[in-house]
């Protein structure tokens, strides 16, 4: 049975899965393949509900649009609850990254113990809470049109019975990703998300259960990932294996975890916060602009995958960092950080000329024709001159994540949403760009975090933000 842990002669332990030898690009790169393939088809699982919704939801073209809107429309509640997930998963996969650079073997075990309590816990709560508001949240936040709202509340109240299932995901996710193990993720996700497109066909066209068809069988391929990715890491990892008086919540622990989490967590919070107020504004404009939220549904969607290889670079070059700074091997994420940048770079490039030049076929995917067909190619046309941008601002916010340096990032992307979210409001209403300020607004935004970014990295305190040292003494936590 692998295990990333052996002894030499000596007994001092090896780490199999470690990041702190080797050539740095090769180690990001592989590293990060499984990541992006992971975070490709987690993406899948909504491209999919909205395709299918879009297509068969409904007997008329128009009653499917609705549909797809009333799909689009929980995107930023959808969003919400990933980026807590992927928040609090993020400062729990950065405590455990340094432990295990830092070799400190019985502290990381507490750091994992701790990690899968808290987060689960969470996981259970947010579902009990989202189920109860999911309907004022989409009428009175979200301002949903009348003639979206019924669908809308349905899809979502649905969608949160699964939200407990998703933060389990995340937290093994990370802290398998934070070992140096990323491909065992993406085997979990095929699996699930080829569940999810039978249950999807099944459900919508075959059983005609429309939106709710859609929202459950996402539920039941998140809860088969969670599943098999915790017996995957309890069976495959015998250093993760707790008997029942070692699964135990540590306070320590806990509370640096909140510490390192929560930032990250406001952070993701910030961005889904963001992403409600332009969801308002589009809301507001499709009275009058009748198929705006089914298209800015379709552009957003082709927009996160184009986004999937920026963020995965981000998540391998953080827990690289992570690992390095616990070893005390600055050199090696100074040089992994440009080469990570110059990879994601070129992948952005490639993947923003082809949404370019295909935009009209990504966004006819979706099943939407003629006006709604026209503002999606508008979005998409615009916004893939500029993910660039973007890459580089994500690119680099994965030293200072990895680092622990979360409180600037945190700070950083508020500023940032603040920006483009009133940017957005004031060229909506107060200039002739109407509706379109929901895309114009966008890179405002980045490009204001990317000059922070930037600065913060040549001139910030990152370096120093390690969390334990390398020493194999018991050290103090920072």
């Amino acid at each position: 049975m692998h295990c990333p842990f052996a002894r030499n002669k000596k007994g001092v332990f090896l780490f199999m899965n470690s990041m702190t030898e080797g050539r740095e690009w090769k180690q990001i790169f592989l590293f990060t393949l499984p990541i992006m393939a992971g975070q490709f088809l987690q993406q899948l699982y909504y491209t999919i509900d909205s395709i299918i919704v879009g297509r068969f939801a409904g007997d008329t073209v128009e009653a499917c649009e609705e549909a797809l809107a009333s799909v689009g429309t929980c995107s930023p509640l959808i969003m919400l609850y990933i980026g807590i997930a992927m928040g609090m998963s993020a400062g729990c996969s950065i405590m455990v990254a340094q432990y295990f650079g830092a070799k400190r073997i019985e502290e990381m075990r507490k750091a994992v113990s701790t990690s899968l309590i808290l987060i689960t816990v969470l996981g259970l709560l947010f579902s009990v809470v989202s189920i109860a508001v999911s309907g004022l949240l989409l009428e009175y936040v979200l301002k949903v049109p009348e003639n979206y709202l019924y669908n809308a509340v349905l899809f979502f109240r649905v969608y949160s019975i699964g939200i407990v299932f998703q933060f389990i995901y995340n937290i093994a996710a990370a802290i398998l990703r934070a070992l140096g193990d990323s491909k065992a993720m993406l085997y979990f996700l095929l699996i699930s998300s080829a569940l999810n497109v039978l249950l999807d066909l099944l459900f919508v066209p075959v059983l005609g259960m429309g939106v709710a068809g859609a929202a459950l069988a996402t539920v039941i391929a998140q809860a088969v990932s969670a599943a098999v990715s915790l017996v995957y890491m309890f069976r495959q990892y015998e250093i993760l294996r707790f008997s029942r008086s070692e699964l135990q919540y540590h306070g320590d622990m806990g509370l640096l975890a909140l510490k390192l989490g929560i930032p990250t967590t406001l952070q993701q919070c910030v961005i889904s916060m963001g992403h409600m107020f332009i969801q308002r504004m589009v809301n507001d404009f499709d009275t009058t602009y009748v198929g705006l939220t089914a298209a800015f549904t379709a552009g957003m969607r082709v927009e996160s995958f184009i986004l999937i290889p920026i963020f995965s670079f981000n998540i391998g070059l953080a827990t690289f960092t992570g690992q390095n700074i616990g070893a005390g091997k600055l050199k090696r994420i100074s040089t992994g950080y440009l080469e990570t940048e110059l990879m994601a770079c070129i992948v952005c490039v490639v993947l923003s000329v082809a949404a370019f030049f295909s935009a009209p076929f990504l966004i006819g995917l979706f099943g939407v024709t003629d006006f709604s067909l026209t503002l999606g190619v508008q979005y998409l046309s615009f916004t893939s001159r500029l993910f660039l941008i973007f890459c580089v601002y994500i690119v680099t916010n994965g030293v200072l994540q990895g680092s622990g340096d979360v409180m600037f990032t945190a700070g950083n992307t508020l500023s940032s949403l603040i920006i483009r979210t009133v940017s957005a409001y004031v060229l909506a209403y107060c200039t002739p760009i109407g509706y379109a300020a929901a895309w114009v607004s966008l890179p405002i935004g980045w490009a204001w975090s990317l000059i922070l970014a930037v600065l913060r990295y040549k001139f910030g305190p990152w370096r120093r933000k390690a969390l334990v040292s390398s020493d194999s003494g018991e050290g103090e936590l920072a």
